[in-house]
């Protein structure tokens, strides 16, 4: 969860009461980061809709580069304040991306500061050609084997920024403290960037959108094109960072940007470190200690001026004290991510625990992955934890499937098998006080042993709810679907994983499937009546998934999971 909407001491100037959200569309672009005039004053707590420039850069080689839309003042920001921008959209609005690499840019050819003997690579200008609704991007290979390549989009931001302290104007391709051109690939949806504040409003800056990037972005240049975005803007009042920072819900990141590359590694890593002991108890040299054993790092870009290296701590190691006591705190706890000492505090009666059912082993047609149910059930159990003061339990990823059992790679317990395990293992944390359990179910075959275990766990004493997959998003279903029958690897379930990664579709596998006899469990036999016969292990149409339709599906089944959740939290308890 990101500090603009944490529990702690820190003075947090939103107004969410009042927000309100604005629509902008940026005619100009600035080719630096510097003070100028405000485009548009927003409030703490304010949303905005918007997009990056596009223009001849994008069209023909040598066109002028579009610049950066901004700046855009957040009242009540003065220096020493923390400025939060909450990514909440960032989306391809265009068919193409480009990609340029040769001459005097990369990080694999002679620039103005390291010389090489090498004569420049040839100039090159590849235009890729973008999928909005597949999220995937085609490029041509006219000198390999393949010819083609089709691959999954990651849509990010190359440059967010504030004013830079005192009266620097810095170039648009330069990285700072002040964030600018990092090429931080962690700069995506669903990411909180938090930036310093040099002067009163901040006067925020974004643009240079990529559908993807690799990591040290080598070439010179990613996926770019321009981009739809949503931003959520808030404060936190005199808390003073020195570096960029970042934070999803796995990581705690620092950007820090110099060259040598050794050096951006060392201001990332202090900063990182620094922020372990002021937000989350920790002395400094036990972080330095920890930081060490358990960091990843990201080498964000190897050819800007400064080059960037973004530090990565998994929240995951952050006990439940001090998660508790940092700015970026979750509500919830992950129970697998604590020693017991610190789970005794956490397992109270009125504690609502979290059992996450999701298959890790259950085919899901050519094009999505056999894991594709426990995508599903993780994406929704990280929401839980960071909206409700749940206690997760590690996701259950075996369960009752017969329907699938044809198709290699599928696993499938027996119904009494899964009411078993989940009623022991309820029965297992009841002991230590909770008695409010809730499976965030994904599966369709295992609601009658959920129900059945619900009912035996109800006759302790114990209440258990869980999620019907087909029923928590039915109103969001109905109003986008278009095929005309499907329940599995269809439309619906690919556009979901389209939202929630994208990375795990394969949409040029994609195929429309599932002949309906009579029904039954899925088959590869065309010769039995008693089944649904689909060669492709698929029963609907997956061709028609978009990430849009994705995302109204999940919006609403999260909600509806929570308001369960909250019932399950208000209902009394029966003493047995």
């Amino acid at each position: 969860m990101s500090m603009l909407r944490a529990l702690c001491g820190l003075t947090l100037a939103a107004s969410v009461a009042s927000a309100e959200t604005h629509h902008f569309k940026p005619t100009v672009g600035h080719p630096t980061f510097a003070v100028r005039p405000p485009v548009l004053t927003v409030k703490p707590g304010d949303v905005l809709e918007s997009e990056s420039l596009w223009g001849e850069w994008y069209e023909k080689a040598g066109g002028k580069w579009p610049g950066e839309v901004g700046p855009i003042a957040i009242e009540g920001a003065e220096p020493g304040d923390t400025l939060v921008v909450e990514m909440l959209k960032i989306r391809p609005n265009r068919d193409t991306a480009v990609s340029t690499q040769g001459g005097r840019f990369g990080a694999l050819v002679p620039d103005g500061g390291t010389a090489m003997l090498n004569d420049m690579f040839p100039r090159g200008r590849y235009v890729w050609r973008i999928d909005r609704a597949r999220m995937t991007g085609t490029v041509d290979l006219p000198g390999s084997t393949m010819k083609s390549i089709a691959v999954p989009l990651q849509p990010m931001l190359g440059r967010v920024a504030v004013a830079p302290e005192g009266d620097m104007s810095f170039d648009g391709l330069w990285p700072g403290r002040f964030g600018g051109n990092m090429d931080a690939s962690d700069v995506r949806e669903g990411t909180t960037v938090y930036l310093p504040v040099f002067h009163p409003g901040a006067l925020f800056y974004f643009g240079d959108g990529h559908a993807l990037m690799g990591d040290g972005e080598v070439c010179g240049s990613g996926l770019e094109t321009s981009m739809d975005v949503t931003f959520r803007f808030g404060l936190l009042k005199k808390k003073t960072i020195a570096w960029p920072r970042f934070e999803d819900a796995e990581h705690l990141m620092v950007a820090g940007s110099a060259r040598p590359l050794s050096d951006a590694l060392r201001i990332a890593f202090v900063e990182l470190i620094d922020w372990l002991v002021a937000d989350y108890g920790f002395e400094k040299a036990d972080a330095y200690q920890l930081v060490s054993q358990v960091a990843v790092i990201r080498v964000a870009n190897m050819v800007d001026p400064l080059y960037t290296v973004v530090a990565k701590f998994p929240k995951r190691f952050l006990s439940a004290r001090s998660a508790g006591t940092g700015a970026g705190a979750s509500p919830g706890v992950r129970l697998g991510d604590m020693p017991w000492t610190d789970a005794e505090g956490i397992l109270t009666p009125d504690r609502v625990v979290v059992l996450p059912l999701g298959a890790g082993a259950k085919e899901h047609g050519p094009h999505l992955t056999l894991g594709n149910d426990l995508i599903l059930a993780e994406y929704e159990a990280a929401r839980l934890v960071a909206a409700r003061p749940v206690a997760l339990l590690p996701t259950l990823s075996y369960g009752h499937y017969p329907s699938f059992v044809e198709y290699p790679g599928t696993v499938s317990l027996s119904a009494d098998t899964q009411k078993d395990v989940v009623v022991e293992i309820c029965r297992s944390i009841a002991r230590y006080g909770p008695r409010r359990f809730y499976v965030l179910n994904t599966g369709v075959s295992t609601v009658p042993p959920l129900q059945a275990a619900a009912a035996e766990l109800a006759r302790e004493g114990i209440l258990m709810r869980f999620t019907d997959p087909l029923a928590a998003g039915k109103a969001a279903e109905d109003a986008v679907r278009q095929q005309k029958w499907g329940t599995h690897a269809d439309e619906l379930e690919t556009s979901m994983i389209l939202y929630m990664k994208p990375s795990a579709v394969r949409m040029d596998r994609a195929v429309a499937d599932g002949e309906r006899v009579r029904p039954g469990p899925l088959t590869r036999d065309r010769r039995r009546t008693d089944r649904t016969y689909s060669p492709s292990g698929v029963f609907g149409d997956p061709t028609l998934a978009t990430w849009q339709k994705g995302e109204k599906i999940t919006e609403a089944t999260v909600a509806a999971i929570l308001k369960e959740i909250d019932a399950l939290a208000a209902t009394p308890l029966v003493r047995r």
